[in-house]
């Protein structure tokens, strides 16, 4: 892996190196394909130099200055025309059609703007009857322009010159000036504008450097292209390959060490995922199994072709699970006899309570006076109270909760139905939120509501309007809080006074269960109604009997 990294950088500075050199040839070859256009424009450029100051130094055309030209034509074979234009336009001398206009012309109305030297292509010159090249420069009198002498180099003759053949075929060349204008391409100019560069107009090429760049042509191609100056300032040629034949040799440097590098990643890979990941996804998936099922699978059927780490992880990976699964066990029986242990208990504890509560009842109806009776009555409603706390957990002893609803109910309707005498004709109304607790609130809870609705029963009245009521309601105030309500009316009692006069031990029993229950007792008294409330909070179960003994009673 490092040597392959470090073979492909490399590999990417040989590549870095090669695109350097590479562009180096491309700037060469396009030089060399130009040759032949460099030749020429250079060549025509020096006579027509050479024939403007001939006629500079005459101050203007001379009885044998056509004869000059001619000559100059007839010597050099790539020329098809060259003569002197006066500033008016006319051909004043020359290879041929002297005395010509020539202020239509392509050439002259440049030339007597910029007054500059200067090479332009034709389509069609007037005098040579072909597509020329024409480099002219201005001719002065002084400082005073009087014209200008131009060459014409038809473009069939500038291929034919030594040096511009046996090139590669796949490179496009043309030359421009520069202003941008196209002088000469190796196909029809209607054709060069699909291989020139998108967003790069030729004037935006000038420039006194060569350089190479990467575009896409016109035609939708990518190209590399290069930029090599003929004439600085004046004349530039512009070749440009399809990147595709560069393509390869581009890329040759590179893909080798690429090739090994991924071959090695590959095989690593492979080596890695047959001797850890694999094992590793099946232990992922034996954990997964165990969570599931509690199943503890082997790693491998061949323990032989695991390295030894991954027997060891699998080997404690099983102790550990075998382990878990014996302590899982020990734990459900745990559970189960200390499920049974607690129901045996509520059930005896239960049915002691009931087998006081039957003694009591028996005293009941051996007492002879009702203010015994109704005390023994009153014992006997908060022995059954307790003992209903322990048949709801009797009957659900695995929670370790009762449902201070389904207690309250059931309690308070025994309550209700011992201390109420169908002519009373009173209105109870009953409504229980779904609280769970634990014995340790429960318990104490119900022996108040006991007390509360015992005293209620024992000291209400009728109101003036006819109203009898009793209202018991437990109400989750907030997710932690609870009050317990008893409600009943005031007026003229059931009982006379005389007879329900108590010693107060009532008043101290809530006093003592609203300490166990961790609660406030408030009372409202009005002229209509008693309304007692209990506001408590439920609590976690507390093993510590200490602190729930009911306090001891003064005698009164």
């Amino acid at each position: 892996m490092p040597i392959g990294a470090i073979a492909v950088y490399q590999a990417v500075q040989i590549a870095a190196e090669e695109q350097s050199r590479m562009e180096v040839a491309l700037l060469t070859s396009t030089a060399e394909a130009a040759a032949g256009e460099a030749l020429a424009i250079s060549s025509a450029s020096g006579a027509v130099a050479t024939l403007a100051a001939m006629v500079a130094a005459n101050a203007g055309p001379t009885d044998g200055c056509s004869d000059m030209f001619r000559n100059v034509v007839r010597d050099t074979p790539q020329y098809s025309f060259a003569g002197y234009v006066s500033a008016d336009g006319i051909l004043q001398c020359g290879s041929a059609d002297v005395g010509r206009d020539m202020t239509d012309g392509l050439l002259f109305p440049r030339m007597d703007v910029e007054r500059e030297p200067m090479v332009l292509a034709s389509g069609f010159g007037s005098i040579s009857g072909t597509s020329v090249i024409v480099s002219a420069a201005p001719v002065y009198d002084g400082r005073t322009y009087i014209g200008f002498v131009a060459v014409s180099v038809p473009h069939s003759r500038i291929f034919g010159i030594p040096g511009s053949a046996g090139l590669e075929q796949s490179i496009n060349i043309i030359t421009f000036n520069a202003n941008g204008d196209l002088l000469s391409a190796d196909r029809e100019f209607g054709q060069v504008e699909a291989t020139l560069p998108v967003g790069r107009p030729l004037p935006s090429l000038v420039s006194n450097r060569q350089f190479a760049f990467t575009a896409m042509s016109a035609g939708g191609e990518q190209r590399v292209f290069a930029v090599v100056p003929i004439i600085p300032g004046a004349v530039y040629a512009l070749g440009s390959w399809p990147r595709e034949a560069l393509g390869w040799m581009r890329l040759s440097p590179v893909l080798f060490p690429v090739l090994m590098l991924l071959t090695g990643l590959i095989v690593a890979f492979g080596a890695v995922n047959a001797l850890v990941i694999r094992y590793i996804r099946k232990l992922k998936d034996n954990l997964n199994e165990f969570s599931r099922s509690r199943r503890i699978l082997p790693l491998s059927s061949n323990r032989a072709s695991l390295p030894q780490e991954l027997v060891d992880i699998d080997e404690t990976w099983s102790d550990l699970a075998n382990h878990l699964v014996r302590d899982e066990a020990e734990l459900e029986n745990m559970v189960h006899e200390k499920s049974v242990l607690l129901k045996e208990v509520h059930h005896r504890v239960k049915n002691n309570l009931q087998l006081i509560a039957s003694i009591v009842n028996l005293k009941i109806r051996r007492a002879t006076s009702p203010e015994a009776r109704r005390s023994l009555r009153e014992v006997q409603m908060r022995v059954m109270s307790i003992a209903a706390v322990h048949r709801a957990l009797y009957s659900e002893p695995t929670s370790g909760q009762v449902r201070a609803d389904d207690l309250l109910n059931t309690v308070v309707n025994s309550t209700i139905a011992a201390g109420v005498t169908d002519e009373r004709q009173i209105t109870i109304e009953q409504d229980y939120a779904p609280i769970l607790l634990y014995p340790d609130q429960a318990v104490p809870l119900l022996l108040m509501a006991t007390e509360a609705v015992t005293n209620a029963l024992k000291y209400m009245g009728r109101r003036e309007d006819g109203e009898a009521s009793l209202r018991i309601s437990l109400e989750a105030t907030t997710d932690t809080e609870a009050t317990l309500r008893v409600v009943n009316t005031c007026g003229t009692p059931f009982v006379p006074r005389e007879q329900v006069l108590g010693s107060g031990l009532g008043r101290s029993l809530i006093a003592g269960f609203a300490t166990q229950v961790g609660g406030v007792v408030t009372t409202d008294v009005t002229e209509d109604y008693y309304d007692f409330r209990l506001v408590f909070e439920g609590s976690v179960f507390d093993p510590d009997p200490a602190d729930h003994n009911v306090p001891e009673l003064d005698d009164e």
